[in-house]
């Protein structure tokens, strides 16, 4: 099979990126037209073809679609359309400030240690971004600033090249994680093995135990349940060394493996141990404590009801959730969306359609809203679930709600 061109590769990643479905993409497209060029562009539904076989390198957009794409990225039609890869300089303008890569060598000791600290605190707020909105409005950002530490990495020397490698392995690991919620699962592999690496290079254990809790959460989406427990054990190998919040996370992680090959039990007791750290977790959403400081106490029950329903026990599920979703703060939005999914496939299971309808119709606003695959596609199975249920006014609309949905 021919590779598909550099610059076809470019305009899918950006839309994924951005979370826009191609019929958005069509839809921004047009938007980024003047008057008179949009009143020579087709409708929307062959323009979405045709961005099908622009992204799939069949041929290259004619103008005026290479600056219709430009305007609609916020890029240079160079970054976009570039013969090969984009040089960091046009990348980097992209980025923070409008930097270039020819001013970010040139930065002094000072002013590089400067920077460096500022992307520290932009991460902070990013994580608070997410935990409120999804990766729909954070994606952007974090590559961005990924690409100006990735500048600054071929420059930085000793001690000054380990803070970047620290702070770049953060960012590639909330890369990873936004990429997984959008549900490019192969994207979040690249930036997990990204991070691992870099974590690596500075010998940052609790990184590289964060990395392999990442790779444990993806082996979840295959309900792969050796690899999820394997993985995420070892990330708990050395856990003297883990801050508390951290191995909170790790631990409720590893019981969703035991819950899905069926041992109740060691799930069970491995939740209790999550949320005896979890009673010493404070955090504003901003991950200012660490890696895993979402492990709050209603975070880790909002997970049991999870696993009751894994361990096929809808009740227990449906009553876990009652009971933790109030605990939630409101800043963690989209693990909202998540719980409520959730608690509408107990609904379902337990043959209380209109109340599963309803749950679901909630949780369906957040998926969009944060541009969440994971809480879209669990709605949209407990949709086709509801199908037999159609005379019920709650399911009808969910399913005409549905029918509306734009694939993430």
């Amino acid at each position: 099979m021919d590779e598909v061109a550099a610059w076809a590769v470019r305009l899918r990643a950006e839309r994924r990126n951005r979370c826009w479905s191609q019929k958005e993409m069509a839809k921004r497209l047009t938007d980024a037209a003047d008057e008179h060029a949009r009143a020579h562009m087709p409708s929307r539904e062959s323009l979405t073809r045709m961005l099908r076989d622009w992204e799939a390198g069949k041929h290259r957009p004619r103008d005026p679609y290479p600056q219709l794409y430009a305007r609609a990225f916020k890029l240079d039609e160079a970054i976009l359309f570039g013969n090969g890869e984009a040089d960091g300089a046009a990348l980097v303008q992209a980025g923070e400030r409008g930097l270039t890569a020819a001013r970010l060598p040139a930065l002094s000791r000072d002013q590089a240690a400067e920077l460096v600290e500022h992307l520290r605190d932009q991460w902070h707020l990013l994580v608070k971004r997410d935990n409120l909105l999804g990766p729909r409005h954070t994606l952007v950002a974090v590559q961005d600033q990924l690409t100006i530490l990735e500048v600054l990495l071929r420059s930085a020397r000793e001690s000054a090249r380990l803070d970047v490698l620290r702070l770049a392995a953060q960012y590639a690991e909330s890369a990873a994680w936004l990429h997984e919620d959008a549900g490019d699962l192969s994207r979040a592999r690249h930036w997990t093995d990204r991070a691992m690496a870099w974590a690596h290079e500075t010998d940052d254990h609790p990184m590289l135990a964060w990395t392999m809790f990442r790779r444990s959460q993806q082996a979840m989406i295959e309900r792969h349940a050796g690899e999820v427990i394997g993985l995420a054990a070892a990330a708990r190998r050395k856990a003297d060394l883990l801050p508390v919040p951290m191995r909170a996370a790790i631990l409720q992680q590893e019981a969703h493996g035991h819950a899905l090959d069926g041992k109740e039990g060691t799930c069970h007791t491995m939740l209790d141990e999550a949320q005896v750290c979890a009673m010493s977790i404070s955090d504003d959403g901003d991950a200012r404590g660490g890696h895993g400081s979402f492990c709050s106490v209603a975070y880790i029950e909002i997970q049991r009801a999870r696993c009751w329903l894994r361990l096929k026990q809808p009740s227990r599920a449906v009553a876990t959730y009652e009971a933790a979703l109030p605990m939630l703060p409101p800043v963690y939005r989209r693990d909202r969306g998540m719980a409520l999914a959730g608690m509408a496939a107990a609904y379902t299971a337990t043959g209380e359609p209109e109340q599963a309808a309803a749950v679901a119709g909630e949780a369906l606003e957040i998926a969009r809203d944060a541009g969440s695959t994971r809480i879209l596609n669990v709605v949209m199975s407990v949709g086709r679930s509801l199908k037999s249920h159609r005379a019920i006014p709650a399911v009808t609309t969910l399913q005409v709600a549905l029918a509306d949905a734009p694939a993430l």
